[in-house]
């Protein structure tokens, strides 16, 4: 009798310990310990979408999952955005969503890592249906959305959305967002050229197209009319290459180049520098006329949503009213216009007029 109440004891105390160990592991721990990149990618898909599911309501959940892949960092702080391409795609489907039901699963924030992916994802599911209104009633829903932020990111999704729908014919896809709203096209051409570059390599669920144009001097030359588009996601997915790294980087990797599509090639390649909008901008300000003004616009403001003071001392780098007009742009859109302008002394009526442009296209920004 003695014998048994010890030994229940005894495994009383293992399960418990056991139970306080795993009560300590840090989230996803299961991922991270995996050294191989395609099951550690797969893992993550899973475990994430698994906290989607337990917490039943995604438009909450997400912004949490923003906070703790900040907390754990590593690859999946890094790949959250790309994750929840997948997991949105997956969720969507499981779940039946439509466009009318769109708004009641878009993350509520404004976050551009997994909120931003997820919300993504969820309108790439919608291509067929996208396809059948000729991307219309998509972007009405888009529209609908409750923050400047979230619309942009799902116009950028319905971009991607339409190339896969027209599986992999670029021109087709283009035409259906130039068929759209002024305000809206450019976006939505963004995110057609996204999801091309990314199916050179076959990754986020594509296929490599075939006979593929792999040059961006060739497929941004104009001829399918959004040249800052067209170039300004390239240099995330381009195959290796020199790095970039200052602002002699910049002019040689844009060598060659004239007009509007230097002006994208410089833009685009801005996004290489650094993932830090402060090292980007000390880079652009080493450069001058058309050239500043396009680096400009490759600055990752958006990675500095909910922090006020940071957002200030960033625009207060700039030296022009271009610079200034940008940033108070694109700030607004990040903070749903409240960034203010009336905090700055110098380039204050700049950065209200470029504010007060917040609901057109941004046609480069991420």
């Amino acid at each position: 009798m003695k014998r048994s109440f010890l030994l229940a004891a005894l495994v009383a105390l293992l399960v418990a310990g056991n139970a306080s160990s795993a009560v300590h592991k840090p989230w996803l721990w299961q991922c991270t310990q995996i050294h191989n990149a395609d099951p550690q990618y797969r893992c993550y898909v899973r475990l994430l979408r698994l906290d989607i599911e337990h917490s039943g309501d995604p438009a909450r959940e997400l912004p949490l999952i923003d906070k703790r892949v900040v907390a754990v960092g590593g690859p999946v702080e890094a790949g959250c955005h790309v994750l929840m391409h997948e997991v949105g795609r997956e969720f969507a489907r499981d779940h039946r969503v439509t466009l009318s039901t769109l708004q009641r699963y878009v993350p509520r924030s404004n976050d551009p890592n997994c909120s931003a992916g997820f919300g993504m994802g969820l309108v790439m599911y919608l291509g067929p249906q996208i396809l059948r209104s000729g991307g219309t009633a998509a972007a009405d829903a888009c529209a609908r959305l409750p923050t400047r932020y979230r619309q942009y990111t799902c116009v950028h999704g319905l971009g991607h959305a339409l190339l896969r729908a027209y599986h992999g014919a670029l021109g087709e896809a283009v035409r259906a967002c130039r068929r759209l709203q002024a305000r809206y096209a450019p976006d939505c051409a963004q995110g057609v050229f996204h999801d091309y570059w990314i199916s050179l390599r076959g990754a986020d669920g594509t296929a490599r197209p075939r006979n593929a144009v792999t040059s961006p001097r060739v497929v941004c030359d104009g001829r399918y009319t959004y040249v800052r588009p067209c170039w300004y996601r390239y240099f995330l997915e381009r195959p290796i290459g020199l790095p970039i790294r200052d602002a002699a980087d910049l002019r040689r990797t844009c060598r060659g180049l004239q007009g509007i599509q230097r002006f994208g090639c410089i833009s685009g390649a801005t996004l290489e520098l650094s993932s830090d909008p402060f090292e980007q901008m000390r880079v652009c300000r080493r450069l001058r006329g058309p050239d500043a003004r396009a680096c400009v616009r490759g600055v990752a403001d958006q990675a500095l949503a909910g922090e006020p003071a940071r957002q200030l001392a960033l625009i207060r780098l700039c030296g022009t009213a271009d610079c200034y007009a940008w940033l108070g742009r694109t700030l607004a859109v990040v903070t749903n216009g409240s960034f203010r302008c009336a905090a700055l002394v110098r380039g204050r009526s700049a950065c209200e007029a470029g504010a007060a442009r917040i609901g057109a296209a941004l046609v480069t920004f991420s």
